[in-house]
C-alpha cells in the first residue's frame, strides 16, 4: 500500500510529495519532478522525474 507522507502543492496544483510504499507496489505517477518515494522493505529512496513519468533510484539511497 502506498502512502503519502508529505504533499505540497506546487504550480498547476502538481504536488511534490514523499510517500512510503513496498517494492511490490505500483508508484504512482503525476508528481512534481524531485518528489520522492521510499521502498519501506528495501530501504531504497526514488525521485521522480515528472517529464520521464518515472521513479529512478538516488545514489546512496540504500542497498540494491
Amino acid at each position: 500500500m502506498v502512502r503519502i507522507l508529505k504533499s505540497e502543492p506546487q504550480l498547476d496544483d502538481i504536488h511534490l510529495v514523499e510517500i512510503a510504499c513496498l517494492s511490490t507496489d505500483e508508484k504512482p505517477t503525476g508528481w512534481a519532478t524531485g518528489s520522492l518515494c521510499l521502498e519501506t522493505d528495501t530501504g531504497i529512496w526514488y525521485a521522480y522525474d515528472e517529464e520521464g513519468e518515472e521513479w529512478n533510484p538516488v545514489a546512496g539511497g540504500g542497498s540494491e
